[in-house]
């Protein structure tokens, strides 16, 4: 019997490397080095590259596998904490301790928008299978949905979320999308020893499970009729959901006017009549996922240990126990990305290739634009999504989003190019006005130059001046060759009326 090829990464936050391994044969592939990531700190970006948000620092790595250390170590505003991209590669989006979520896109490294999400730690985010919907989940036991295409659109300031789920009264430690984009189901897990399946489209709680401990992580196979959740007690619990929906018997307590229904256990014995366990772990499993067929259960747990399951059988087929040092923070499964005849992880190829993924901003750029790292300048260019119905989906409806995609490419080409249009025209007025502002200048100069002249000038005659002053202070005696005008008395008008008055007074005084 063939099997096809699945490639199994784990993470773990003690140790300080990523293992790739063969879920099939149990052979280690790969080891990537520097890297520490906390639980949900992993994603995929596409099948070529993938993140890690590390333990505990603000700090993301970003691997590729032709090499085995990081890309890019970029810094961020906060420490990092959970995270995803979009399932076309295009968008990544990280949870952190302080409730706010950041948004980057990944050809460009912008970070498109930072909003205030949850009050509490963010403690799960996922995009829905056709990235129509953001989904954060939190401590605060809320779960929201945010529209992908209102984020990235930026004419809207302030952010509101599409649906709130409110039911859990504990908080939240892990989500599931399941298939059918946004009109999906949404399955949750949560302290309060809980598993509820939502509706993605009505907004409402469809069943609630209960389980006998806390839960901490969740899977489902491809065809979303069985559900694995990891228990806080080393227990992964089994639940057959077509047969919890055709035995009206094992839902009990179901509330009179309520959509939610409990299934609730009053013993270890009718857990396991009703709920098929998996028990070979000592501490809490804090990572579940499921190989392509649903054969193979993967399990990850604190206590350090990798479990490989039969799910047929619920026994451990392979473990993995002294690979990674510490707990595990994260298991992905994925098609085999690696040719171990052609791939070379340790990079000791010297050939530079584009990366189609630059460093993610710490902080948001100018709004709508352009920004420059080092030498390379980038524009970016919000992209809008419309949503798709799955359900109704014909050749025409395929034929118009095919021209609307099309067009939507057209309108950014001719977008970009009016943008550098506008460019060179900046550039030429800016050298226009260069040019004038040098003028300017000279003419300046050239009046610096004649009052340099003129204070010269006024300085020499001032020079004469002084020398004038100081002879005559040394020769005050000295008599003027020639008399100067201006030191000839000057007789005015009324001295000389004076003087005739007093020849009449002496005339009549003394007579004639």
């Amino acid at each position: 019997m063939s099997y096809v090829n699945e490639t199994m990464i784990l993470t773990s936050k003690d140790d300080n490397s990523i293992m790739v391994f063969d879920i099939r044969t149990g052979n280690s592939l790969a080891t990537f080095q520097a890297s520490q990531s906390d639980v949900g700190g992993f994603s995929m970006i596409g099948q070529d590259y993938f993140i890690t948000s590390q333990h505990n620092k603000a700090l993301v790595h970003v691997y590729s596998w032709k090499k085995d250390q990081p890309l890019y170590k970029t810094p961020l505003q906060e420490k990092g904490g959970v995270i995803a991209s979009s399932n076309d590669g295009s968008y990544c989006a990280m949870g952190c301790g302080s409730g706010s979520v950041y948004l980057w896109e990944v050809a460009t490294g912008s970070l498109l928008r930072i909003w205030e999400a949850h009050y509490n730690k963010i403690t799960c985010i996922s995009f829905t299978k056709d990235d129509f919907y953001l989904v954060t989940a939190g401590d605060d036991g809320v779960i929201n949905t945010w529209s992908l295409e209102q984020i990235l659109n930026k004419d809207v300031g302030l952010l509101r979320n599409k649906q709130s789920f409110t039911d859990h009264s504990l908080g939240i430690t892990s989500i599931h999308c399941g298939f059918g984009g946004s009109n999906s189901r949404l399955f949750s897990v949560s302290l309060d020893r809980t598993c509820k399946i939502w509706d993605l489209v009505s907004g409402r709680a469809i069943t609630s499970i209960l389980f006998p401990t806390f839960l901490t992580s969740i899977i489902l196979d491809a065809t979303e009729t069985t559900l694995y959740v990891g228990g806080g007690d080393g227990v992964i619990y089994q639940t057959d959901l077509i047969t919890l929906n055709s035995n009206p018997q094992l839902l009990t307590n179901q509330q009179q006017h309520s959509n939610t229904q409990s299934f609730t256990s009053s013993s270890e014995l009718e857990v396991n009549q009703k709920k098929k366990t998996f028990i070979g772990h000592t501490k809490s499993i804090s990572s579940l996922n499921i190989s392509m067929d649903g054969s193979l259960l993967i399990s990850g747990s604190l206590d350090g240990v990798v479990n490989i399951w039969d799910t047929f059988s619920r026994q451990v087929i392979r473990s993995f126990a002294n690979h990674i040092k510490g707990s595990i923070t994260s298991i992905s499964v994925l098609f085999n990305p690696i040719d171990p005849l052609n791939f070379n992880v340790a990079g000791l190829e010297n050939k530079k290739s584009f990366e189609p993924i630059q460093p993610f901003e710490k902080y948001s750029g100018n709004s709508g634009t352009t920004t420059t790292t080092g030498t390379q300048s980038r524009t970016t260019l919000p992209v809008k999504l419309k949503h798709q119905d799955l359900e109704n989906d014909t050749f025409t409806q395929n034929s118009n989003r095919s021209f609307n995609a099309l067009q939507s490419k057209s309108i950014k080409t001719t977008t970009a190019s009016s943008q550098s249009s506008n460019s060179n025209q900046q550039i030429k007025d800016l050298t226009k006005l260069n040019k004038d502002y040098e003028n300017q200048i000279d003419e300046l100069a050239k009046e610096n130059l004649n009052l340099q002249k003129k204070m010269e000038e006024l300085n020499k005659s001032k020079s004469q001046l002084n020398s004038k002053i100081l002879n005559i202070q040394q020769n005050p005696n000295t008599k003027p060759t020639k008399k100067n005008k201006l030191e000839t008395p000057i007789t005015t008008q009324p001295e000389q009326k004076n003087k005739k008055l007093e020849n009449i007074k002496i005339k009549f005084f003394f007579g004639n």
